[in-house]
């Protein structure tokens, strides 16, 4: 079977997760099962998932991204999902969750509970997708979960299951997970059979060949043939403890009857292996099918598409692949290791070899994951010292290609790829993504060469290649070439090349970070991190601050709390320097698995960028403060944690955070300086009192960044609200009974919208002074401007009270919030409030019906706005 486009990443990884799977009726059990149970009902989804989008109170008005909040109705309760702008919310699984990891093939099956709130939350229109891998780089296309409960097979021959749930207006229950690793007919080497060969000889489809642990090398244990079988031929304790060695005659595989991806070698160490031989026929003349060819010095695929997983090879050699060789081949690689291996140097003493970790020729397809091609070294006169890709194409994601080089006058000393296949499977000839290439050396090219095809003088016909998110670092040039003409980190000859959040850096400083000569109209550099600069869109000419090049570490520095990965101790650290490359990527890609913080979910630069190791940003924190739980002792990072005052939480906020105020009547003083920050009611709206002064003074250029929404401030002695020289957003506040209502001065200028300013002053004329309201109900006279949106009406409060706990939520006949009796109740009038802001302000989570105007007042744009007459 042959795919064709995007979908043939997930239609290999289906393929993939099969493999090794299938058994015999009557003979299969269980080695390996995992349970897992999820019904929201405690916040550890938080943390057992991969990736999220942030978790927001069910009650608040909505934040300025897709965000989940847990929905609770009665004693029930569930996972919602809220979008942005038309951007779903995420939530990413990994199962198995933690550490426990078969290392086999695994299948079972998730099943979940999938509800739309209706009329006791959230718009009844909302949806839920879900999208599976089988590695978590190749994803299927998304697909809707109507409500009910549904049972998602889930499969792969890695050993992990992911799975992205993206919705919005829609909740999830119950989640639980069962995956298991089946054993079918297992075929023991040596127990049952003296060799590997007989082993698989005897095997029938479904199969597995398990090797025990030993050095393996004599007949049979060599020049080994899958003879097309969908079979897993694996060892039982792992390359570390299971070795073939070829003892420099011999190669360990031959892949060449057709094997597809349920074909699975998996877990051994190959040494040793060596074909003799430089005779390769010319691009245009037939390829018999033969070992002799002198390709893949410990693998050889031919016409062939196996899956090879957690396999270490090493010192072996060829005239193409020195590690492994592709002819019309579509290996998928993954978890593997190629070292020391060499290609060439068995022909003429000039003639040179192809790829000495890795080969590919004629119209392969490979796929690589997780895979390191390092100190791997070809002959004199070569091409790719790591990978070589002819006429062929091949996707690396994750790749390490470190150290690899040539003695002399080489081209692409980590990767070299020429020639355009003519096949479309990947949506580019070369795809390589979170690579890191370091440390080659080359004549031209020493981290990566991308060569032109044969038809280069035809504009229709040019090698594609995607380069994103990789570093590219370290890299060496061995040639005494001109600095103007050589690339040092990429060098690129008349390709249609795309550089995206990449790292170029400290590579030769005899030659170019980046040099693309003869580039396509839509070759770009862009988002990237290139020394010396290079012109393209969100490009910067920075130190990118590696924790450690000489280490080959490569993560980013960053100097928040626990900001970057230490892959050798294997833990969070902090530094005291902070990479520019961190929240630097385009914009328009998907974080993916970062951990927050994360500069409001924009991409880094760099190898780690959009994984789960991507160092952590800049990004906002959500204080809570609860007056009749809280402490100011407390961390305020959850309303279990909560802060007891509101000037606590601005003390210790930073620009960005968010300040979530739970209900209750607050008596103190906020003082604000300098501060980007936002400060909203968590749920029915916090009540504000300062009988002796301001309840909120901005002091010092605040600007539209700092947002105060969603209060009832009264009863203060001076004013509700005080400003001296900032210019404050002041949002859906009702502001009532107050000595003043807002009160400006020294060049202040707040944006008022969609509030209440009622009955302040002894006659009710003091609302605003110096200061001017937008959609507003405003009681003082001298406001009513025509072009402003306000009006003079009676707001027409449920129960307002001078002393504590007024209840202030707007009459409506079609429906108004009880906060004594937490439901909702019906007047015989409806406020002139409802359906009154600003028409070109979000709804927020206003329940329907409404009247798609926003409410003015503390309660607009929240789930406890009161309900108009209008049908929508």
């Amino acid at each position: 079977m042959r795919l064709r486009g995007t979908g043939r990443f997930w239609a290999m990884s289906a393929m993939l997760s099969v493999a090794s799977v299938f058994f015999v009726p009557g003979r299969v059990e269980a080695d390996w099962a995992y349970e897992y149970q999820e019904n929201f009902s405690t916040d550890k989804v938080e943390t057992d998932t991969y990736f999220h989008s942030i978790f927001w109170p069910q009650g608040a008005y909505p934040p300025t991204e897709p965000y989940l909040y847990y929905h609770e109705e009665g004693s029930k309760r569930e996972l919602g999902f809220g979008e942005h702008l038309g951007v779903e919310a995420s939530l990413s699984y990994r199962f198995p969750i933690g550490s426990d990891l078969p290392r086999r093939a695994i299948n079972g099956s998730l099943r979940v509970s999938v509800r739309l709130p209706g009329s006791t939350g959230i718009s009844a229109s909302g949806y839920l997708l879900y999208k599976y891998s089988a590695d978590g780089i190749n994803w299927s296309t998304p697909q809707q979960l109507p409500p009910g409960v549904w049972d998602i097979g889930m499969e792969s021959v890695r050993g992990t299951c992911y799975i992205t749930f993206l919705g919005t207006g829609v909740l999830i229950d119950d989640l639980s997970v069962d995956l298991f690793e089946y054993s079918a007919t297992v075929r023991r080497v040596p127990q049952e059979y003296s060799t590997i060969q007989r082993a698989i000889d005897a095997a029938r489809y479904g199969d597995i060949v398990e090797v025990a642990p030993d050095t393996y090398s004599d007949d049979g244990n060599w020049d080994i043939d899958f003879r097309g079988r969908s079979i897993t031929v694996r060892s039982a304790s792992g390359p570390g403890h299971t070795t073939i060695d070829c003892q420099g005659s011999h190669r360990a595989f031959y892949f060449r009857a057709g094997e597809g991806p349920d074909s699975v070698l998996r877990g051994f160490t190959i040494i040793n292996g060596f074909v003799p031989g430089s005779e390769i026929p010319s691009d245009n003349a037939s390829w018999n099918s033969s070992p002799t060819h002198p390709v893949g010095g410990g693998i050889y695929c031919e016409f062939s598409s196996p899956s090879i997983i957690d396999c270490v090879i090493k010192r072996c050699t060829a005239e193409i692949g020195g590690g492994i060789g592709c002819v019309s081949a579509s290996p998928t690689i993954i978890d593997c290791v190629i070292q020391d291996c060499r290609a060439g140097g068995q022909g003429p003493a000039e003639s040179g070899g192809f790829g000495a970790g890795i080969g590919l020729i004629r119209d392969s397809e490979a796929e690589l994951i997780d895979c390191q091609i390092k100190d791997n070294i070809a002959h004199y006169n070569s091409l790719g010292g790591g990978v070589y890709c002819w006429q062929s194409q091949v996707r690396m994601m994750g790749c390490t290609i470190a150290s690899n080089s040539a003695p002399g006058n080489i081209k692409g000393g980590g990767f070299y790829a020429g020639g355009s296949s003519s096949n479309n499977f990947f949506e580019s000839d070369i795809i390589l993504k979170n690579c890191i290439i370091s440390k080659n050396t080359a004549d031209m090219g020493g981290g990566v060469f991308i060569g032109s095809s044969p038809w280069s003088s035809m504009d229709s016909i040019r090698e594609s290649v995607e380069i994103v998110n990789c570093t590219i670092a370290n890299n060496d040039l061995s040639g005494g070439h001109s600095t103007y003409s050589i690339g040092a980190g990429i060098h690129s000859v008349s390709s249609d090349i795309a550089v995206r959040n990449s790292i170029v850096w400290d590579n030769d400083e005899d030659g170019k970070a980046v040099m693309l000569l003869n580039p396509s109209l839509s070759s770009s550099v862009l988002y990237s991190d290139v020394e010396g600069g290079y012109t393209g869109q969100g490009n910067i000419d920075t130190d990118p601050l590696f924790a450690s090049a000489g280490g080959n570490d490569y993560h980013l520095k960053s100097w928040m709390d626990s900001g970057r990965y230490d892959p050798v101790r294997n833990q969070w650290v902090t530094d005291y320097y902070h990479s520019d490359c961190i929240d630097a990527g385009d914009p328009q890609d998907s974080v993916h698995a970062e951990p927050l913080p994360n500069g409001n979910r924009r991409i880094n630069m760099g190898a780690y960028g959009g994984t789960a190791e991507a160092s952590k940003g800049e990004d906002a924190t959500i204080y809570h403060v609860d007056q009749s739980t809280g402490s100011d002792y407390d961390t305020g990072l959850s309303r279990s944690e909560a802060f007891e005052t509101i000037q606590k939480a601005v003390d210790v906020a930073f620009d960005n955070d968010v300040i979530m105020v739970w209900p209750g009547v607050y008596r103190e003083q906020v003082t604000l300086r300098v501060r980007s920050i936002t400060i909203q009611s968590a749920d029915d709206a916090a009540e504000i009192r300062a009988p002796l002064g301001y309840a909120f003074s901005f002091f010092t250029a605040q600007t539209s960044n700092c947002v105060l929404r969603n209060f009832v401030i009264t009863g203060c002695g001076d004013a509700g609200i005080y400003c001296h020289s900032s210019s404050p957003v002041l949002t859906n506040l009702t502001i009532t009974d107050n000595n003043f209502g807002v009160r400006s001065e020294g060049g202040a200028d707040p944006y008022i919208v969609n509030c209440i300013l009622w009955n302040n002053g002894e006659k009710g004329d003091s609302d605003l002074y110096h200061c001017d309201a937008r959609y507003s109900c405003v009681g003082q006279a001298d406001a009513l401007n025509p072009d402003s949106g306000n009006f003079r009406d009676d707001p027409q409060f449920a129960a307002p009270s001078s002393s504590a706990n007024g209840d202030y939520h707007l009459k409506s006949r079609n429906g108004r919030f009880s906060p004594a009796t937490r439901t909702w109740v019906k007047d015989l009038l409806t406020s002139p409030c409802i359906d009154a802001g600003n028409p070109s302000d979000l709804l927020g989570r206003e329940q329907k019906p409404h009247g798609g105007q926003i409410n003015v007042g503390a309660f607009g744009g929240t789930p406890f706005a009161s309900k108009s007459g209008s049908p929508f």
